[in-house]
């Protein structure tokens, strides 16, 4: 038998536009300050055969899409971090351990910690949409905004089952919301989704698939150009620019997708995409490591040196690979 297909899960982005709607405009001032660029996430369409098309190419050993035998890219922290619109310099998200997801929620929604037991309770501990919607709906502004903000980060950014989010995604909105950074915390979760999908575990893409795809589609010939950009802002972003490009994308079936990608040419690939512009950039730990990558379920790493081209510096030989590659869940208990 073969390896199944990575599991992508639709989120509510109708329900959440509405959301949106509904705000006014001091809470949508407030909601895009700590989002920044992702806004536009709500309107892109998911090309669910490419995501599927490029797990099957992830290597977890070099923590990079390898298509063919030797041509390698991955994402990195600087492309993700201008994509979003949040620098790296901020602290990190840290992981929910020890912490009880009713407490958190409770807290988070200011609502008393029985209700919450009884919602999650009720569907198999997870924060069911109903409910979020009822949260929203009910609630006065500075209530609304908080919401909409757990529902964007638990339904579009982490993904964690069909019309529900992980109740711990409170306690990372409550650390966003107090200026830690979420861009290392998006792309753990992308490699480590993709890891256990190679890993024959857990087969949820459990990020934000619509980054994923943005970044692959800025690195391909063609529809790569569509996405130039010479001064990137908050008004001129490569989220943006893929929505307004979006029907000019190739949408193949997952099929054609994955005979591209078993055997590329190097023409075919744009290494350099054509926003990505960076004065400074981590390419290793401490001169020689891999990069360390947290996550909220988890920790990994990757190895930026071996897709220098995506920088713009000419490429070397691949680095050697740590003996004993950093790989971590996070589970109940520990």
């Amino acid at each position: 038998m073969g390896i199944p297909d990575i599991r992508i899960i639709l989120p509510p982005k109708e329900e959440l536009s509405a959301w949106w709607d509904k705000l006014d405009q001091p809470g949508r001032q407030f909601v895009e300050s700590y989002i920044s660029r992702l806004l536009p996430l709500l309107r892109v369409n998911i090309h669910g055969g490419l995501i599927q098309a490029l797990a099957h190419c992830w290597c977890p050993e070099t923590s990079t899409f390898i298509f063919g035998s030797k041509h390698e890219l991955t994402p990195t922290l600087e492309e993700y971090s201008i994509a979003i619109g949040k620098p790296l310099k901020a602290e990190l998200i840290s992981p929910p351990i020890g912490i009880d997801p009713i407490v958190a929620l409770s807290d988070f929604l200011r609502i008393k910690e029985d209700n919450v037991r009884k919602v999650l309770k009720a569907h198999r501990n997870t924060c069911h949409s109903s409910f979020l919607k009822e949260c929203f709906e009910n609630g006065n502004s500075f209530q609304m905004r908080r919401v909409f903000l757990l529902a964007f980060f638990g339904f579009i950014l982490f993904p964690h089952c069909k019309n529900a989010i992980n109740p711990l995604m409170a306690h990372l909105v409550e650390q966003v919301l107090g200026g830690k950074i979420f861009v290392n915390t998006i792309m753990a979760e992308t490699f480590l989704s993709l890891t256990r999908f190679k890993g024959s575990g857990d087969n949820t893409f459990h990020s934000s698939p619509e980054l994923l795809q943005i970044w692959f589609l800025s690195h391909i010939k063609g529809f790569g150009g569509l996405m130039t950009i010479h001064d990137v802002n908050n008004s001129n972003h490569p989220i943006m620019r893929f929505e307004n490009n979006q029907r000019h994308a190739p949408d193949y079936h997952y099929s054609r997708w994955l005979a591209f990608m078993k055997k590329p040419t190097s023409k075919g690939f744009l290494w350099h995409a054509k926003w990505f512009q960076v004065r400074v950039a981590r390419l290793s730990c401490r001169g020689v490591g891999p990069i360390p990558l947290l996550e909220f379920t988890g920790a990994t790493e990757y190895y930026p040196t071996r897709v220098t081209r995506q920088y713009q510096v000419v490429q070397e030989l691949p680095p050697a690979l740590q003996v004993d590659p950093l790989r971590a869940n996070f589970v109940d208990g520990d």
